[in-house]
């Protein structure tokens, strides 16, 4: 049974309960703590205790009586708290320190020593963001052509499709069957605030449509062609523009970007090359296609002692070697990825050597 907790409340007929409540809360005397409840057709509401709730009443016309109510559970601050006394001491320190939150679902990497608590750790996270619906394990790195990864249920529903909110934008995922990363908005965000209004924008990789949707919600003048080899990403894509009414901004085109780019003639503002392990392979596609002075988003995997320095330099000898020179006008880690490997975003200018 939950705890009760009795004090003073205000008794309210049920046609008066939403002006009354909205009257106390902002007074400050509603007791936010405490879960209202209904008896005979009076709502009561549970009050702070002060010396002058009894004339707030009285000039509300409201009776006070006393009463016991249930405590609202308390949601917690930290993953270490949502899972005290469920863990032995020596664990806690093994808790993962990140985790990724996609829509409804969290993905989370749960380190060895921790697999036979998992669903305790898993049900701690579900405490600690009230609206999560699922836990997934991540299974192994990503691979194939695809990008995508193994996922196991720990925890709640076993889906792993939702709808991602960010920056403005809505998305349906599935992550069993489209890469989606959501440590990538902060990117997304910045490269759709520097495009300017009448720009055409190439996506090479576009997966399921979160860099050109972006772009195309805050810059409602430029064009983009978004270009997906996988299938069921292109699927995603093509609900992701209807779901954001970006279909007269945004054209998807299903297919391998070196195919279909032999079709189209234009030259672009910027080119997107969201593919950090092998986008440098096909540097010599967004060369041809960027226009004098255009930018390359360029994202690609740096290691060593120096990630950017290492991205920067493997990157602008392949311009060299392709007969183009550019500059590096932005780069920055975007996140680790492996003990000394980084993903690495480079805004490259270009212009023809």
């Amino acid at each position: 049974m939950d705890k009760q907790v009795r004090c003073w409340a205000a008794r309210v007929e049920k046609n008066r309960a939403e002006e009354v409540r909205r009257k106390l809360l902002k007074l400050g005397v509603l007791n936010l703590r405490l879960k209202p409840f209904e008896e005979d057709g009076f709502i009561h509401f549970p009050l702070k205790d002060g010396g002058s709730v009894g004339d707030i009443l009285r000039e509300l016309k409201v009776s006070m009586v006393a009463a016991s109510f249930e405590e609202r559970p308390r949601r917690p601050r930290s993953l270490e708290e949502a899972v005290s006394g469920k863990l032995p001491v020596e664990l806690l320190d093994l808790l993962p320190s990140s985790y990724d939150l996609i829509g409804d679902i969290i993905l989370v990497e749960i380190p060895r020593e921790l697999k036979p608590y998992e669903k305790i750790v898993a049900e701690g996270l579900m405490r600690l963001y009230p609206g999560v619906r699922t836990v997934l394990s991540k299974e192994g790195a990503t691979k194939g052509v695809y990008r995508l990864r193994e996922y196991r249920v720990i925890a709640g529903l076993n889906k792993f499709e939702t709808i991602h909110r960010e920056h403005g934008c809505i998305y349906r995922v599935d992550l069993k069957k489209a890469f989606f990363n959501p440590r990538m908005s902060g990117e997304r965000l910045r490269v759709a605030s520097a495009v300017s209004g009448g720009e055409k924008v190439l996506d090479m990789f576009a997966g399921i449509g979160s860099f050109s949707i972006v772009i195309a919600r805050r810059q409602p003048t430029a064009k983009i062609l978004a270009i997906e080899l996988n299938p069921e990403a292109y699927r995603l894509m093509l609900e992701n523009i209807r779901l954001n009414r970006v279909e007269d901004r945004v054209k998807p085109i299903l297919g391998d970007c070196r195919e279909v780019l032999k079709e189209v003639r234009e030259k672009f503002d910027r080119v997107i090359m969201d593919l950090p392990h092998s986008s440098i392979n096909y540097l010599d596609l967004a060369l041809e296609k960027v226009k004098p002075n255009g930018i390359i988003h360029l994202y690609l995997v740096g290691g060593g002692g120096d990630p950017i320095g290492d991205a920067c330099e493997r990157a602008l000898e392949r311009v060299r070697d392709l007969g183009f020179g550019a500059d590096v006008v932005y780069a920055r880690t975007v996140m680790e990825i492996a003990p000394r490997r980084s993903t690495i975003a480079l805004d490259l200018r270009v212009k023809r050597e």
